[in-house]
């Protein structure tokens, strides 16, 4: 029995640390139970006498009065004067030495009722006793509201009017609550309403606001002003409209300027300035009003009007806000006609490809005229494919391709050479300045062509210029080495070809059944078929053939690339007819998968290489050259050929080859790859020789043959000690090149200045 006594103990111990700790922090006065809270918070002026500040309410939950009285004392701000309060909806007039007042307030639930007393009254405060009158069942809810109706209000005061209550004993606890705010003017101005005109003036009028920020602050001797800038007048402003409030006593319309009139509102004598009034002091309002009315502005100078916007200054003899106004925007009956983004990217020789968002925007409402038409023509390497996303050939039409504010746009259809112009009709009258959008728009572009995608606008509605659409890129960039290779030769190895996607997805598959190709120039054909590999990027190879007797590679790849991929072909060898002649063989890429334009129109829908599409004479997207041919040299010609340290590039008899590794310098001694060394002394490919340990050179009576990571080298099998090793870096043979050369009987010489090694 001692030990649950002394838990219970324990446990009374802990709840009363815990209410203890729970006390500052609950409700607006600080105290279980106890709330203060705004009511009605007016906004009010300073300097004021007899203002009506708001209210508020104490609500004690639960309230134990049984037996007991709780005290507080409430006070206003310093200088301040109570004039008149309120209890429970009673009103008192009070001063210093006025006697107490009692309201009693019933509890909840037939509990009783409780006696609320205002007492101890001084200019701005006075004591709130709450005392038993009753109370049958107590513990329960009260409320009672405390209003401040009558006050007088000191100058200066600025922000938040808070009574402050301070407990003197009970439940009344200490805190505070805001029962009015300062206004920060007198009064408020705001523009409803306002249009967009032209020389012609805005008839229809700005809608204007007047707004007391307290009640009584319109006066007959003081006026608000509204100037407007120069070039423009007040046309006769309408009459006024009483939107809340009592101005007068007056609710509803009042004339402007007549008989029995209450707001006055006239111009000023050369009619720039609004001058806003009551027309007696006997009208200024008992409640905070406002009201409304129209004004016209009519352009009085074209040569001092400024187009845009119209602020009208707010001067006068109160303090008001804002200081300007926007009553409206002047300008000319003219219609725009821009790209969103220009800057959007689409690709040569592919289809349905989006271009810019076409914003047709009117400066003032009523620009666009119903029937009138805007047309866009586009360059001679584009189609139209979508308009506002739907499939659109010659004869089509659509209906409400763009609206806005009850103007609309048609599109009538396709028109002029090639079906390059779309023609639109614009059908209805705005009723504010209108900004049509054309969206979902795409295009058929011409393989090959780059560069900004430039349309042309004209019409009947008078609209003329050039947009740009989009900037027209390749879909993959195309780049080769080079190599020489000789007439009627078989088997000539080429340089390798580099393919990279602009972006992910450039390169179209149409789910793996585009294919990519390399097509080679008439009497030039593949030996075999190359090796292709994508070094960067998820494009997927599926498939690698030769077609249309060895002269098209075809690739293709399981999808679109997610990542912009890179693909080599390497390892590619010629056949070279004698038919060809000199000069550098070009190849070309394309394929679907790059060009679809060129087996496409709009009489089919579907690719196909026996359709002449829209643009037949041009099927692919870049050409590179990856060889040159040249003239087999008789035995014992000449050969004059340079490189530069670090650079891929050398000459051979003035032509300029690439390599795929740069010349470089180590133990004072040029390395070059082999097989470049061999191009540069006149040895053909099928000369050089190399079964993965030993490189061999056959030429001009001589074989010659060198070995990574030795410093031998053999001349017709004689052993030659060299001062360096030749290297094996990445792959690729690198060999002295003063001591291969000199085996064949070249002169070799070493410029510094420019670090160009030449051989002759």
């Amino acid at each position: 029995m001692l030990k649950t006594r002394k838990k219970w103990i324990s446990i009374l111990l802990t709840l009363a640390m815990l209410v203890g700790l729970m006390v500052p922090f609950a409700g607006t006065a600080g105290a279980v139970g106890t709330v203060y809270t705004s009511l009605e918070v007016p906004p009010v002026e300073d300097d004021t006498d007899n203002a009506s500040l708001g209210s508020f309410q104490i609500e004690i939950d639960p309230l134990y009065i049984e037996g007991t009285t709780h005290e507080a004392w409430v006070e206003l701000p310093s200088d301040f004067e109570i004039n008149q309060l309120s209890v429970a909806g009673v009103t008192y007039s009070v001063y210093s030495g006025a006697p107490a007042k009692t309201v009693a307030v019933s509890l909840p639930n037939g509990a009783g009722n409780v006696n609320v007393t205002l007492s101890d009254f001084n200019e701005r405060g006075f004591k709130i006793t709450l005392s038993d009158a009753g109370v049958t069942n107590d513990g329960q809810k009260f409320r009672v509201k405390i209003g401040f109706p009558d006050v007088n209000i000191p100058a200066g005061v600025e922000g938040d009017i808070k009574a402050t209550i301070t407990n003197i004993k009970g439940q009344l606890v200490s805190g505070s609550v805001v029962v009015a705010t300062t206004s920060g003017g007198a009064l408020k101005v705001a523009v409803l309403d306002s249009n967009t005109f032209s020389d012609a003036g805005d008839t229809e009028g700005v809608k204007i606001r007047v707004e007391e920020t307290v009640a009584g602050k319109l006066k007959a001797n003081d006026k608000l002003k509204l100037e407007l800038p120069d070039g423009f007048e007040w046309g006769t402003p309408g009459s006024p409209t009483v939107v809340w409030g009592d101005i007068g006593s007056l609710h509803g319309s009042v004339n402007a300027n007549g008989d029995g009139s209450k707001i006055s509102i006239t111009r000023s004598s050369d009619k720039d300035t609004l001058e806003i009034s009551i027309v007696n002091d006997v009208y200024k309002s008992d409640a905070r009003s406002a009201f409304e009315f129209r004004a016209p502005i009519v352009v009085a100078d074209t040569d001092d009007a400024k187009y845009g916007d119209v602020i009208a200054k707010v001067k006068g003899d109160y303090d008001v806000s804002p200081s300007e106004l926007v009553v409206g925007t002047y300008g000319d009956f003219q219609v725009q006609v821009e790209a969103e983004d220009p800057d959007i990217v689409a690709y040569a020789g592919q289809n349905d490809q989006d271009v810019s968002n076409i914003v047709i925007k009117e400066s003032l409402k009523e620009s666009l005229l119903a029937g009138r038409t805007i047309t866009i023509t586009l360059p001679e390497n584009a189609r139209w494919w979508k308009i506002d996303d739907q499939e659109v050939k010659p004869g089509d039409t659509l209906t409400d391709v763009a609206d806005d504010n009850s103007v609309y746009l048609d599109f009538a259809g396709l028109q002029g050479t090639d079906d390059r112009t779309a023609k639109f009709t614009i059908r209805g009258k705005s009723t504010d300045a209108a900004e049509l959008k054309i969206e979902n728009i795409s295009v058929a572009l011409k393989a090959g062509v780059t560069g900004d995608l430039v349309a042309k606008v004209a019409g009947s509605q008078g609209v003329s210029g050039e947009i740009t659409l989009a900037k027209v890129v390749n879909p993959v960039e195309v780049t080769a080495e080079k190599t020489n290779v000789q007439l009627g030769k078989f088997e000539q190895a080429a340089g390798k070809i580099t393919i990279t996607e602009a972006a992910a997805g450039a390169i179209d598959t149409d789910n793996g059944n585009n294919a990519l190709e390399i097509r080679l120039p008439d009497g030039i054909k593949f030996s075999s078929k190359p090796d292709v590999e994508v070094t960067k990027g998820d494009l997927e190879v599926e498939s690698v053939s030769l077609a249309q007797d060895d002269t098209v590679l075809k690739i293709k790849f399981k999808d679109d690339s997610n990542e912009a991929s890179t693909i080599e072909i390497s390892n590619i060898s010629y056949d070279v007819d004698r038919t060809f002649g000199e000069g550098d063989i070009k190849v070309e890429v394309g394929g679907p998968a790059l060009v679809q334009t060129d087996g496409i129109d709009y009489s089919n829908n579907t690719w196909s290489e026996s359709y002449d599409g829209f643009f037949e004479d041009n099927d692919y997207v870049a050409k590179v050259v990856n060889a040159t041919c040249v003239t087999p040299a008789p035995v014992g010609a000449k050969y004059s050929a340079s490189f530069v340290i670090g650079s891929t590039t050398y000459t051979v008899n003035g032509v300029q080859n690439t390599m795929d590794v740069a010349a470089y310098t180590k133990d004072g001694r040029t390395y070059l790859p082999v097989r470049y060394v061999a191009y540069a002394l006149g040895i053909t490919p099928e000369n050089i020789l190399w079964d993965g340990k030993t490189a061999t050179f056959i030429g001009e009576g001589r074989v010659v043959q060198v070995t990574p990571g030795s410093a031998v080298l053999t001349i017709n099998g004689a052993p030659v000690t060299m001062d360096v090793t030749t290297d094996l870096v990445n792959g690729r043979v690198m060999v002295p090149f003063r001591w291969v050369a000199q085996a064949f009987g070249a002169q070799v010489n070493y410029d510094e200045a420019t670090q160009t090694v030449s051989i002759n």
